[in-house]
């Protein structure tokens, strides 16, 4: 038997064959991920449809793509599929008013390689809108800083806690919000509607449930729709024009604000949220307190990313039966690129528990030409959103609640409910 906190896995029962990495606490999650790289095949066909795989050299040729037989053309299809959707009459005016017709690819999921190289050249380049460049950090941070001021005053503080999971969207949304010209009246609406996309892609939604997340979603896009539109109007030097300036069309550059909007905020707040869990949890503080010093807190940022981030998988197609070059087969069909899992495969990490810098480069950003524009710009997000917790928090304390109903299954995205006790006014 396989044992898991208090529970108990049959030796049979795949560890993530019935939950999802955003319904377990770190050390559940710590526990099935080294149950998982001890399973005996290098993949499994999950009950979704999709087929898992883990290990880091597969997840890093399968994200890369390079190979005739992989595709990434579904990266951003709605886990249910359109047909599901077009049979939800509660989802097709929301589909026909705001997402006819559908949204231009533009980043993930963009198979025109020529477009996507300028496309990605502008997001995150060397001259990139999000690239972060040494002597613009230290106004980067600033900024940073300012959202973290401006998140907290927003949400509060109520008998000597803080709602964690609230003041990290609040922040996300406002850092991602602003990099992209989005109105900072819209910020508070960017949680719904990211979350809208990101529950689209990974998780299996019906009826009332379904036709909202479709509602969200195009709000989002329409959204982003104006965002663009008037920055053009406006001239703004900021992410519209630039796309603009690189001959990129529009409808393009609407698709690749939602996208950002949608990616930044889950990816930010879910990694401050699950990475607040793990550091407080630890009754000896050690990566906590790492964090007072410069010189340590981005280490804390990157661990927290590689064991912990808010995007846990990605998807790809196989197009014909491929064997990749460490010897795994894959069928043809649908793919889930478990690269939280990579991260933790011992084979590429041997303690991937540690600080210290070692193993290969962690696959939270995906690899290959489709890595990630946004990053640096979401490492240091990490990084000083964590610093300023502690600043604000030194002697804060995870509390216990009366549990939550359970969180939603989700193959893609993760998160944690947090609230912290203070130990001290601000």
């Amino acid at each position: 038997m396989y044992r898991v906190d208090s529970q108990v896995l049959p030796v049979a029962e795949f560890p993530f064959a019935t939950v999802t990495a955003n319904q377990l606490s770190f050390a559940e999650r710590d526990e099935r991920y080294r149950l998982l790289h001890e399973w005996p095949q290098p993949s499994y066909r999950h009950r979704s449809g999709l087929r898992m795989i883990w290990k880091y050299d597969d997840v890093r040729a399968v994200l890369a793509a390079e190979r005739p037989e992989i595709s990434r053309a579904n990266s951003l299809e709605p886990l249910v599929g359109y047909p599901r959707i077009a049979a939800t009459p509660r989802a097709l005016p929301h589909l026909f008013r705001h997402l006819i017709p559908l949204p231009a690819t533009a980043t993930a999921d963009l198979t025109d390689d020529r477009l996507h190289r300028k496309v990605w050249n502008t997001m995150g380049g060397p001259a990139g809108h999000f690239t972060l460049r040494a002597a613009e950090r230290p106004a980067r941070v600033a900024a940073m800083v300012e959202h973290f001021d401006a998140a907290l005053a927003e949400i509060g503080t109520a008998e000597a806690t803080l709602d964690v999971t609230a003041l990290s969207i609040a922040y996300a949304t406002g850092i991602t919000g602003s990099a992209v010209g989005l109105p900072a009246a819209e910020w508070r609406r960017v949680a719904v509607w990211s979350g809208a996309q990101s529950g689209l892609l990974g998780r299996w939604m019906r009826g009332r449930e379904l036709a909202g997340a479709v509602a969200a979603l195009g709000q989002l896009f329409t959204a982003s729709g104006r965002a663009v539109d008037h920055d053009l109007r406006s001239g703004t030097v900021g992410f519209a024009t630039r796309m603009r300036d690189a001959g990129i069309p529009r409808r393009v550059a609407v698709s690749a604000v939602a996208n950002s909007l949608a990616a930044g905020v889950h990816t930010v707040s879910g990694s401050i949220q699950q990475g607040v869990q793990r550091l407080l949890s630890d009754p000896e503080r050690l990566w906590w307190d790492l964090l007072a010093d410069p010189a340590t807190s981005g280490d804390i940022a990157v661990k927290v990313l590689q064991l912990d981030p808010g995007l846990v998988a990605w998807k790809r197609r196989i197009l014909r039966p491929v064997t990749l070059a460490g010897g795994t087969e894959l069928p043809a069909g649908p793919v889930l690129v478990m690269f939280a899992a990579a991260n933790r495969d011992p084979a590429a990490f041997p303690d991937c528990l540690s600080t210290a810098r070692g193993g290969k480069m962690p696959l939270t950003f995906g690899f290959g030409a489709h890595i990630c524009p946004g990053k640096q710009s979401a490492t240091l997000a990490v990084e000083v959103f964590l610093q300023q917790l502690r600043r604000v928090a030194p002697r804060a304390r995870l509390v216990e609640e009366v549990p939550a109903p359970g969180r939603a299954a989700d193959l893609l995205f993760s998160g944690a409910d947090i609230r912290i006790g203070l130990g001290g006014r601000l």
